[in-house]
């Protein structure tokens, strides 16, 4: 899901993305259908994108405008907020996909090899990294622009699959929370800096990490909790 101004955006297992009013609190009247089942999707100014099992799906006007069929089974999508760039994560192939946006056209412009699938990526506030996960265990950071590893350091201290992460709002810290119910904090100024949350929701896997602040953190897990985190930079 992603919010943009009053609008919430989701997209769920009925294969298709439906928008919510946040100040009425009810679904609005868009209700985009999709061809298959969407893993993950992004918002930027009028335009989605959604990755479905099948296809990378361009939604603008309240519908499909483009659809780009792959075979690698995507599982996740950012948009760069101010350039024209789109990372999709691939389950079946372990890499990032990385696309130029132009109107609602995808042209393929890298790829970014992994050692196990793709689980999640997400651009940077400031537009300058990307950071990816994967079931490997492992935290990449790439710079922009032109996708090089952002360091020689190995964000790999989780025991388990990486299933999430998330940008502070300053672009400086990175969360990750794992199969392992660890929560890891990352520190872009000083890659060899990390902060270990243990048993951040004990016997559950994190599902899903939010800033609502840069010394604040939201985490879900499958055992139904929610938990806010005050985080100190290291």
């Amino acid at each position: 899901m992603k919010i943009i101004g009053n609008s919430l955006y989701t997209c769920g297992i009925d294969d298709s993305v439906k928008q919510v009013d946040i100040s009425s609190n009810n679904y609005t009247s868009a209700d985009i259908k999709l061809d298959s089942q969407p893993r993950g999707m992004d918002v930027k100014d009028d335009t989605i994108i959604t990755a479905s099992v099948k296809e990378i799906s361009v939604l603008q006007g309240g519908r499909k405008v483009t659809s780009l069929p792959v075979a690698y089974e995507p599982s996740c999508v950012s948009i760069n907020s101010t350039h024209p760039d789109v990372a999709v994560g691939g389950t079946l192939d372990n890499k990032i996909h990385i696309y130029t946006l132009l109107g609602s056209n995808l042209s393929p412009k890298a790829e970014l090899e992994h050692l196990g699938p793709i689980t999640d990526c997400s651009y940077s506030p400031d537009s300058q990294y990307l950071v990816a996960c994967d079931a490997n265990r492992k935290v990449i950071l790439y710079k922009l622009p032109d996708y090089q590893l952002a360091h020689n350091k190995e964000w790999g201290f989780h025991n388990a699959r990486v299933n999430t992460v998330a940008w502070s709002p300053n672009s400086q810290l990175v969360a990750s929370g794992s199969l392992d119910t660890t929560i890891i904090i990352w520190s872009v100024l000083n890659p060899t800096k990390h902060t270990i949350i243990k048993n951040a929701h004990p016997q559950s896997q994190i599902t899903r990490l939010a800033w609502l602040d840069d010394g604040t953190l939201v985490s879900v897990g499958q055992d139904c909790n929610t938990k806010i985190w005050n985080i100190t930079a290291s």
